[in-house]
């Protein structure tokens, strides 16, 4: 570096026509013998008065950043507002920082270590560093690049970033528009049920109106509840969207900057979180539980409106019993063939290949389309476990046990505490037994095969889904207590 040039970054001085020199300047105003009037020795202005040293800000080699908003003679800027990629000197920066909007960042161009202009940037150590620094033992082996390169390469990553927040907002619309049409769907869906009940009541005498009112509450809470899961999906993923746009358009700007340090300032702040939208279509969607509306029905008016069960499909099969023939060892089955029971004795059963190991029994009866309502009645107390299976479900061994393999669905109950279970996973349902009587509503094409608890009101206590693939019967297991078939 010149003697001049050191001088300028050492002591600078500014003249009134804007340009700046060092120290050496003081020395040849006083070879003038005290004359206020001066040359510049860079443009040859005649200048009146002294130095206007008090304005100077210290100016950096090459790297002079001189203020944005200055229009004729620019002063060097001290600060560097990041909303608006401008640099600013005192004067502007007092009028520019009336705005909250605005986030302004030190302008640091010299290296606090050995005083130099950085040049470079270290992305080990996500550094701005000069050629000191790039060439000592702290940096060896580290990847060092110019800052211009450094900037380039982040820019062209956030680039990246903003692709893929782009995707992930259209997926993010995309399903918010399908569950907006499926809220269309089940809107319908619950206009045909409400339909449904409305007319069936209609011819019904008056004594049952308060039936008929109370059914319609629950569609309508069905409904609400519905909804409210949804459009909380909905609410949520256009929060997500509103930030995705927030995030987009920060980095945007980023990108657009000229100055490289801001960008690397900011790197490291940016989000860059661009997760894939996941479908979850069944966990995030609530549906009207045309089961529930069907028992609640159905045990209403068992006993007076035969039109009620045509109306709701629902089938009930009187005859169903137990098969004997697969009952184990273990269990008593009553004469009626209805109830079973656990045995401190053997039954000494012949053996047959049907017949299960542990405690447990098939209906007779076959489900292989349709929807079907069963109810059971348990005892007050008791361990034992009850569901659907198909007919090639194990008899023998571990995998024969309810819900302990893909081939059976249960619900339990063990300490006066329900679960349901199937192919070995165990959840525990949120209510405490409360009734004897409990529904078993199975809706085959559908895939659903749903359990209530029979009191006032019925309470859904779990629904599964699934493709059947095999006929399903009832099947019961009894390790203490009883069960009773009451179709």
């Amino acid at each position: 570096m010149a003697s001049d040039q050191m001088d300028e970054c050492l002591d600078p001085t500014r003249l009134r026509c804007g340009h700046n020199y060092g120290k050496s300047i003081d020395d040849v105003l006083d070879t003038l013998e005290g004359s206020r009037d001066y040359t510049c020795p860079e443009c040859g202005e005649k200048l009146h008065g002294g130095p206007e040293r008090s304005e100077i800000r210290p100016v950096i080699g090459d790297n002079n950043i001189f203020c944005t908003d200055c229009t004729f003679s620019p002063l060097p800027a001290v600060i560097s507002c990041l909303n608006c990629d401008a640099s600013l000197c005192d004067k502007h920066l007092r009028v520019h920082s009336k705005s909250e909007e605005h986030v302004f960042t030190k302008l640091n161009f010299m290296c606090s270590t050995h005083k130099k202009p950085v040049a470079f940037y270290c992305s080990k150590d996500a550094a701005c560093i000069c050629v000191t620094c790039a060439l000592s033992e702290e940096h060896e082996g580290h990847e060092v690049e110019p800052l211009t390169e450094a900037s380039d390469k982040r820019k062209e990553k956030l680039r990246n970033v903003v692709e893929e927040l782009d995707r992930n907002k259209k997926a993010t619309e995309e399903r918010v528009e399908d569950l907006q049409k499926y809220l269309r769907t089940a809107q319908e869906k619950v206009s045909g049920i409400t339909e449904s009940v409305v007319a069936l009541f209609r011819d019904t005498r008056k004594q049952l109106d308060a039936l008929e009112h109370k059914i319609l509450e629950d569609i309508a809470n069905q409904e609400k509840r519905a909804r409210a899961s949804v459009c909380q999906v909905i609410h949520e993923l256009e929060m997500k969207i509103d930030n995705l746009s927030r995030d987009i358009k920060d980095i945007e700007e980023l990108c657009t900057m000229a100055q490289p340090l801001p960008v690397l300032q900011r790197w490291e702040t940016v989000r860059h979180d661009t997760g894939d939208i996941k479908e979850a279509v069944k966990e995030d969607r609530s549906d009207v539980d045309i089961g529930l509306i069907s028992v609640t029905v159905h045990t209403a008016l068992s006993d007076v409106v035969t039109n009620v069960k045509r109306a709701f499909y629902v089938q009930q099969t009187p005859d169903i019993v137990l098969n004997v023939n697969t009952a184990s060892n273990d269990l008593h089955i009553t004469a009626d063939l209805k109830s079973a029971s656990g045995s401190e004795f053997k039954q000494n059963c012949p053996k047959l290949p049907e017949r299960f190991q542990h405690n447990q029994v098939l209906g007779i009866r076959s489900f292989c389309s349709g929807r079907h309502f069963l109810e059971v009645e348990t005892c007050p107390a008791g361990n034992w476990r009850l569901g659907m299976s198909y007919p090639s479900i194990a008899r023998k061994g571990y995998h024969s046990l309810i819900g302990h393999s893909n081939k059976s669905w249960g619900l339990c109950r063990y300490l006066n505490q329900y679960f349901v279970i199937h192919d070995r996973h165990v959840i525990p349902v949120g209510h405490k037994p409360l009734s004897q009587r409990l529904g078993i509503f199975l809706d085959y094409e559908a895939g659903r095969l749903s359990f209530y608890e029979l009191c006032d009101p019925i309470r859904h206590l779990h629904t599964y889904t699934a493709t059947f693939t095999e006929a399903l019967y009832l099947i019961l297991g009894v390790y203490a207590g009883w069960l009773r078939i009451r179709n």
